[in-house]
């Protein structure tokens, strides 16, 4: 996985902007459901698509797990 390197200066504006679009972001008002969401949407943007794969089988299997189970 490629990370950005905060010792690099074209990464370290990078970083900048990632963490001025998290705090619009959390400006806006965002619950847990919704930041959720919004990691899935991200995550089709992605290139990398073994990445974006392995981040959405997590996202599944948590929602998996908060669906409560029906009785019949």
């Amino acid at each position: 996985m490629i990370s950005l390197d905060p010792r690099e200066e074209i990464d370290l504006k990078s970083i900048n902007k990632v963490r001025d679009i998290h705090k619009e972001i959390l400006n806006f008002g965002i619950n847990q459901k919704e930041i959720i969401k919004l990691i899935e949407l991200l995550c089709l943007e992605l290139e990398d698509t073994k990445i974006m794969r392995e981040v959405l089988l997590v996202i599944k299997a948590e929602e998996k797990e908060e669906k409560p189970k029906l009785l019949v």
